[in-house]
This record gives structure tokens, sequence and C-alpha cells, in this order.
């Protein structure tokens, strides 16, 4: 039996609540609230009439829970997991995240590659196909955030997620991605770099093991991890089919504060968060007196912040990264613009745009612009 730690207010042994956690991604459906008082600890144990009894399970979730049962080794799972970098924490040990554990369906586990920030944490999330203002809105947060050393939660998808992490990372402040997919499968792939520069800072979550591959029915059920890891909700920009709303009302239900940015009245892609305005959500009209209000003393030391092009000191950059700045305009500028007013091929340049963007001297934008960061 693998210890479990300190009592945590669910009964199950982490055997039980790992199986349930690969039990309920093969069946695509959610079975800690249904099962009532059934522990988790006699799943492995139990037909699948017995399950029947206590849950009703469609024939594709009888075939994948026997299979399950036939073949589960807690030992083995976590094995698996160590060695590819990965932990699993469940609803039996103490280390569970404490506001996703209040959720009323809290994931049984959740399989991590780095190390949960601890303290505040502020959720920024939004469209996979944002505006360029939307995408600078993101980085802005992100980087403000993790200035004050908050950490900032969000689903690691291209858009609004990636800008947020930059951002986040940019400022040295911690931050954590969710997966809609196995913590070991990194969607989308062109997000690779952006992966590992998390995992680093903070970590990579998912509630779905090794090898579970980034089904549609996955990302809704990620955006309450999203929700449940984070004190309070930004919706920087969002349709109003975009995912990002369901992860506000997923908070919404849990009472956390739901804010949001407000954008232009035509565009289809800001009527989603325009309306959680009209809903009553905080409108953030200036990033410093939001960060103000959701962290109103820095919760941790951060690393120092980059500054501009017009302040550096004589050597503050190596002189290849500076030949490189002083082509980058406050204006999105090409990198094959900025390649030809610097004279460095593409190969080296993008290596280079890619340092002086997590130094915090220059951004990007969704279309691979770069503009320079003034304060």
């Amino acid at each position: 039996m693998i210890s479990s730690g300190e009592s945590t207010g669910f009964a199950g042994s982490r055997e039980g609540y790992l199986f349930l956690s690969l039990l309920q991604a093969r069946t695509g459906t959610s079975l800690l609230r249904r099962m009532g008082d059934l522990s988790p600890d006699r799943l492995p144990e139990m037909s699948d009439r017995e399950l029947g009894e206590h849950v009703k399970l469609s024939e594709k979730a009888r075939r994948a829970f026997g299979e399950l049962r036939r073949e589960f080794d807690a030992e083995a799972v976590l094995g698996r997991l160590a060695q590819t970098g990965a932990s699993a924490v469940t609803l039996a040990d103490g280390g569970y995240p404490e506001r996703l554990r209040e959720m009323p369906d809290p994931p049984p586990a959740l399989f991590v590659r780095g190390t949960i920030p601890e303290g505040p944490a502020v959720a920024l999330v939004g469209s996979r196909k944002a505006s360029v203002t939307g995408i600078e809105n993101a980085r802005e947060l992100g980087r403000a955030l993790g200035e004050r050393g908050v950490c900032v939660v969000s689903g690691l998808a291209l858009g609004i997620d990636a800008a947020a992490h930059e951002g986040a990372l940019a400022s040295g402040g911690p931050t954590a991605g969710v997966l809609g997919c196995g913590i070991d499968v990194i969607y989308p792939r062109r997000n690779r770099e952006l992966f590992e520069r998390v995992r680093g800072s903070g970590a990579v979550v998912s509630e779905y093991y090794l090898g579970e591959q980034p089904l549609p029915w996955r990302f809704p059920a990620r955006n309450r991890v999203i929700s449940g890891l984070s004190e309070t909700v930004v919706v920087v920009e969002a349709s109003e089919k975009s995912g990002a709303l369901i992860t506000a009302r997923h908070a919404l239900e849990a009472g956390q504060d739901v804010w949001s940015v407000p954008g232009p009245l035509r565009p289809p892609e800001c009527r989603g968060s325009n309306r959680l305005l009209g809903d009553g959500a905080g409108v953030i009209w200036d990033v410093a007196e939001f960060v103000d209000a959701v962290a109103p003393e820095p919760a941790r030391p951060v690393a120092p912040r980059a500054l501009p092009m017009e302040e550096l000191e004589e050597g503050e950059l190596p002189q290849h990264e500076a030949r490189v700045l002083l082509e980058v305009g406050f204006e999105a500028t090409g990198v094959d613009v900025i390649s030809g007013r610097s004279g460095v091929g593409m190969r080296e340049l993008l290596p280079v745009l890619s340092m002086l963007e997590l130094k915090g001297y220059v951004a990007r934008d969704s279309g691979g612009s770069y503009s320079r960061r003034g304060r």
C-alpha cells in the first residue's frame, strides 16, 4: 500500500485515486461525485456488475473498467511517471492543491512536471485566435503579476495562454500550465520550448496520465483545473464560444473573482469577454490598479526586470543582442525587416530575438512580429 500522508477529507488511498483517474481518462466521464460513499479503493476488486450498482456505466465504460482492472499496477504507474520526470499527487495526499480540492468535481489525481508554485495565483485565459491587442494585454498582465510574485496560471495553448505564460516568464515570476492531454504530450507542438520554460519556472500540470491524446472533450475538463489552481480568473479576450468562458463559469461557481478586459464592440473575438462585463465581472481598465487589487503586497522575490533600450548601460547586453535590439521598433516589426536592418541572418536572428523576449526587451505578437518594450 502506498502511503497517502496526512488526512485529506477524502476516503481513499493513492492507489484508489490513481485507478479512478486512469478510469475517468479512458471513459471520458467524471465518476468521482457519482460514486457516493463508495471508496475508490474498492474499484480494482469489483466486477463491472458490482460497480454498475453504484454508478451507471456505458458499454464503453464497462470494457474500459475491465481492461484497467486486469492491468492496473500502482507501483508501475508511478515508476513510468518517474522515468519521464513527472510525479503524481492525489486527493489522498496532503500536497494536493487546496483550492482545487474544494471544487465540486476535483481530478482524482494530478500529474506534475516541476513544482506547483505556492501562494497567490491568477488565471489568464482567452482565445487561441486572439488579436494583436489581446496578445499584448495578456503579456502585460502576465508580466505585471509575475513582477508581484503572483503565479500566472493558463493552458499552454496558442494565443492568449502562450502570451500570459511568456509575460510571467519575462518577469522572472512563477507560472503553471495546465494541459488537456497526457503530462508527456506537448500540444500544440510548436509550444515545445514554452512547455519546457514553464516547467522550469513552476509546473506543467495535467489530470491525464502518460500518452493521453488531446481529445476535444478534455479541454473543457481542463478548464476547471485552471480555475481550481487560481484565486482569480481573468478573461483577456474571448469569443462567445471560447473555452475561456467555461473557466470563468467554474470560477463563479466556486465563489472566485472573475475579471475581464473590455474590448471593441464589433469584433466577434471580444463578444464573450465583453458579455462577462455585462454579467458583473470586474473591469480591468488599468493593469497596475488590477494588480494592486489582487496582490497588494509582493508574494515572493522575483528576478529583476530588464530595462528598456534607452536605459541600457554600456555592456548590459551582449553585443550581438544589443545590435539586434537597436533595429526593433516600438511598432510591430517583421523578422525579415529586423534581419535586413541589422545584417544578421535568420538562423542567428531567431534565437537572439527569443532571448531578448525572455529578458523582457521585446514582445512578439501572434503574427510573429516583434516590438520593443517601453516603460
